[in-house]
């Protein structure tokens, strides 16, 4: 029996080990960046730009084309032509105009021809090159090339919106855990007053209310900490469900909160993000693109000139013996005249959609400088929380210290020192949250910055 309780034991150990993932934050980055099916969708968006990119380079080089054509007919009738004397004319302008004179004594052999089944054989090799086509073809492939870009810059967005998803989660991981065992503490710090208070009430010493007052204070921080404790489960299930993997495993992060912090230089973050935001340059290149569809609009209206050359070859059973090769050239020039002003009309709307993209990137423009402001704001006034909370742990500290000292000798209450405890709680409590804080606004920042990019 003893060995069945050491197996199943040991059993048991060895399935939370295996349930336990331990992870740092490159890891967690890592794994959700492998597993996220919207950055996957953006890499296949880029793979086919690069594909329609190699595409449009096809249209430099000529074309090779060749065909073709076969026709059998079965029980053709033959037809036979009599033999005759020629006939004679005065000059060659009668003999032209159907005026003869007379017969002469040239014989014509007559003509018998029997088909039966005819066979036809034709085929025909032919290459094509385009001279001139307005501009076309070097504006589709400029356009081609933006749309690579396009669809880069797209992934590299995909990509920061992953890592500060992830890395929220994460550092939320980190304060709540930092929280539960600021919780675990306070209520050792409870358990051994309301021990303390349960031996002077039992030697008479306070009433059953002061001690009462402690164990309620008690219960209310063991609420707390099994609420704790259930947040700290639902945000590992977040960050198991971004990895990819079983949201009950258990995972253990090894990064802590950092409470040596320093405040990184945001005086250029605009600077930065107008240079180097990713939703800045897509829209950047689709100005471009816009800009060259009105180029080949022009193009249209332009004249197009191509040339070609080809080699064909034809054999027909019975009639031609051996089958008969023969080249081939040809230009043409097509040159647009009168289209009832269909050119001035898609002009003016390319230079409408133009004026679109323009619009978009200028108002882009402001909202990213905004938003650049506000997480600089956001990002100072965590930094001053952090300094402001330490400043409040150790005065909570020291007047905590002070009741306790004068709770001893009768000085202060049940209630003061209550409260003491719970200032220390709550100050130690706002300077985990402001250090979270501050580590996903650090993420944030080079997020807003353009800065948060794949290694490439």
């Amino acid at each position: 029996m003893r060995k069945l309780v050491i197996i199943i034991a040991s059993l048991v150990f060895s399935f939370q080990l295996s349930a336990q993932k331990v992870m740092t934050l490159e890891e967690c980055r890592k794994q959700a960046v492998e597993y996220n099916k919207e950055l996957k969708k953006a890499q296949y968006q880029k793979e086919e730009a690069v594909a329609n990119q190699k595409a449009a380079r096809t249209a430099y080089f000529p074309d090779l084309s060749a065909s073709a054509n076969g026709m059998y007919l079965p029980e053709i009738e033959g037809f036979s032509m009599p033999g005759g004397f020629l006939p004679t004319a005065a000059s060659e302008e009668a003999a032209m105009s159907g005026e003869y004179t007379g017969v002469s004594n040239v014989w014509s052999p007559g003509i018998s021809l029997e088909l039966d089944n005819l066979s036809v054989l034709y085929g025909s090799v032919t290459v094509t090159q385009p001279v001139y086509a307005g501009g076309k073809i070097r504006y589709a492939n400029k356009q081609a090339d933006a749309g690579v870009k396009i669809y880069e810059h797209n992934y590299d967005l995909k990509y920061s919106e992953i890592i500060e998803q992830t890395d929220k989660l994460y550092w939320n991981i980190a304060s709540i855990s930092a929280n539960v065992k600021l919780a675990e503490k306070y209520i050792e710090m409870l358990t051994e007053l309301e021990e303390q208070m349960i031996e002077m009430y039992n030697l008479g010493l306070t009433p059953a209310s002061e001690k009462l007052k402690v164990t309620v204070q008690k219960n209310e921080a063991e609420l707390k900490l099994i609420k704790a404790k259930n947040g700290l489960r639902i945000s590992k299930m977040y960050l198991n469900q971004i990895l990819g993997q079983d949201i009950n495993t258990d995972i253990k992060i090894t990064d802590s909160l950092n409470y040596e912090t320093e405040l990184m230089n945001t005086n250029n973050g605009v600077d930065q993000a107008l240079a180097n935001r990713d939703e800045v340059s897509i829209l950047e290149r689709k100005l471009e693109i816009s800009k060259l569809d009105k180029k080949i609009a022009l193009a249209d209206f332009l004249p197009q000139v191509g040339i070609s050359a080809g080699y064909s070859s034809y054999y027909v059973s019975d009639l031609v013996e051996d089958p008969t090769f023969s080249p081939s050239f040809a230009g043409q020039i097509t040159i647009p005249l009168f289209h009832w002003g269909e050119g001035k009309h898609k002009q003016d709307a390319a230079k409408l959609k133009i004026m679109q993209a323009q619009t978009d990137l200028e108002n882009t423009n402001e909202m990213i400088n905004l938003e650049v402001q506000q997480v600089k704001i956001q990002l100072e006034e965590a930094y001053e929380s952090i300094e402001i909370a330490k400043k409040n742990i150790k005065e909570a500290e020291e007047s905590l210290e002070e009741t306790k000292a004068s709770f001893e000798v009768g000085l202060n209450t049940t209630t003061d020192l209550l409260n003491a405890q719970a200032q220390w709680q709550a100050a130690n409590s706002r300077l985990i949250e402001a250090l979270a804080q501050f580590e996903i606004l650090q993420t944030s920042w080079q997020k807003v910055t353009g800065n948060l990019k794949p290694i490439q």
